[in-house]
């Protein structure tokens, strides 16, 4: 397989926060978009398991998936200063106060069931991310997340594309 071509990040820089004042709700909605279920938080950690154990599948493989779980630490991380930007306070918690436990991670070992689940979890983040711009009123805010779904939707392709190959080869 070659997956030289693969870019996991747009090219193109992230919006900056402006003119962000406390905001409880937006707080909330920044806080589950991190630290739920299905935030940043679990995607970056589930990429950068299934690294470790798709590198003993397949190293190119595993390499994309590394690569794709250190974008997610670029939007958990940019999400987490607008946490903070809006009057919050950035601990790993969802909006309920529940902390996060890595129990909810997805430890599935093979890759065809990972890829499958990663193209699930990506199509959902992508919603949340568009529902997130419907509720909350800073505009700047609103760019940041349209250009994090951007990069979510790449890698919506990514898994696709790998997934192809795997069915492919069975693996």
């Amino acid at each position: 397989m070659n997956f030289e071509d693969i870019v996991v990040k747009i090219d193109k820089p992230y919006p900056e926060i402006v003119n962000a004042t406390d905001d409880r709700m937006t707080v909330a909605i920044l806080k589950n978009l991190v630290n739920s279920r299905i935030g940043e938080l679990t995607a970056a950690l589930t990429y950068i398991y299934q690294s470790v154990v798709a590198d003993k599948i397949n190293e190119e493989i595993a390499e994309i998936f590394e690569e794709i779980g250190i974008v997610e630490m670029i939007h958990q991380d940019l999400l987490m200063h607008a946490i903070c930007d809006f009057g919050g306070n950035p601990r790993y918690e969802d909006a309920q106060g529940k902390f996060y436990n890595t129990g909810v991670l997805n430890y599935n070992k093979k890759l065809v069931d990972m890829l499958n689940d990663n193209i699930s979890a990506e199509k959902y983040a992508v919603e949340n991310y568009k529902e997130a711009i419907r509720r909350v009123g800073n505009e700047s805010l609103k760019k940041l997340f349209a250009r994090i779904i951007e990069d979510e939707e790449r890698h919506i392709e990514i898994f696709n594309k790998i997934k192809n190959n795997v069915e492919f080869l069975s693996i």
